[in-house]
């Protein structure tokens, strides 16, 4: 199967590099709207494949110079370019001549779209769909060679012949996956904020409470790093109820009065309402112990 890419950046960059690794895939090419971008992905990629010596006969992944190119030498098309630019292309390769597209498969990787977003994609006999992996992708082409998608979650969404066929080829790929409904991908994609995004805004607090008691922002962050990784490995193991410790879970509500005295109004936006989520989950844990004095303090300030 030759898969071609709408878009050289990271993602599309590290996801030719992951599937490429499957021997029944052939990367044709990229296309960007810079020829620049294009050729640089194309040609990390071949430099790759040339040093891992898997093929020397292989085709080479090209440049593609104009979307016509990519859809002449692809059966499939992956959009990787931002979200926001995503219908755009697709109304492009709509308008191209001749039915160009019609018979292909045309996915793309927005975590929060569905494949909606190829509208009338059954009239131009284009089966749809979208793949999102579930991973942080920092870099085009890591210095390293690593493999940035090893191991990553994928959710699949769309035609359900695409759907089955890309999820046999993940899992081929050591790719835990899923096929998820279109109704669903904003709120799967929204949970993958919370995990990945939203967290960071909850440590960087924390790093700045430290240096308001005199501690440098590397320090706060070492001695905060070693506890944020065993927890997080807690939840990923055992789950919520498990992992959960500290003073929300023992229901020292004088210890939880006492921060709440302590802290700055930014801290505190962020200590309330998350003290306040872990109720439910204390009181599961311990169902024969008494959180209303908690729930009383916790509860949302009322001008």
């Amino acid at each position: 199967m030759r898969i071609g890419f709408i878009g050289a950046g990271k993602v599309g960059c590290a996801l030719g590099t992951h599937l490429s690794g499957s021997a029944t895939v052939t990367v044709s090419g990229y296309y960007s709207r810079s020829m620049a971008s294009s050729q640089t992905a194309a040609d990390a990629l071949n430099a790759a494949a040339r040093e891992a010596a898997a093929d020397s006969d292989a085709a080479a992944a090209a440049a593609f110079s104009s979307l016509m190119s990519a859809v002449e030498l692809s059966d499939m098309l992956i959009v990787t370019t931002p979200d926001d630019a995503i219908a755009g292309v697709w109304h492009d390769l709509r308008a191209l001549p001749d039915d160009a597209v019609s018979g292909m498969a045309i996915g793309h990787c927005s975590g929060c779209l569905s494949s909606r977003v190829f509208d009338g994609s059954d009239e131009a006999g284009v089966s749809a769909f979208s793949m999102h992996p579930m991973q942080a992708v920092s870099e085009r082409f890591p210095a390293d060679g690593r493999d940035q998608l090893d191991g990553a979650f994928f959710a699949l969404e769309g035609d359900a012949r695409v759907a089955e066929a890309m999820s046999q080829l993940l899992t081929s790929l050591g790719n835990p996956n899923r096929t998820i409904d279109a109704d669903s991908k904003t709120r799967y994609h929204a949970a993958a904020v919370m995990a990945s995004n939203l967290p960071i805004a909850l440590w960087n607090q924390a790093v700045e409470t430290l240096r308001s008691c005199g501690f440098t922002e590397t320090d706060a962050r070492n001695t905060l790093s070693s506890m944020i990784r065993h927890n997080a490995d807690s939840f990923c193991e055992r789950g919520a109820k498990a992992a959960l410790t500290g003073p929300v879970e023992r229901a020292d509500t004088g210890t939880i009065e006492a921060h709440l005295k302590a802290l700055s109004n930014d801290a505190l936006a962020v200590y309330r309402p998350l003290s306040r989520a872990l109720l439910d989950i204390a009181a599961a844990k311990n169902p024969n112990r008494d959180y209303d004095g908690l729930r009383t303090i916790l509860s949302p300030i009322t001008e």
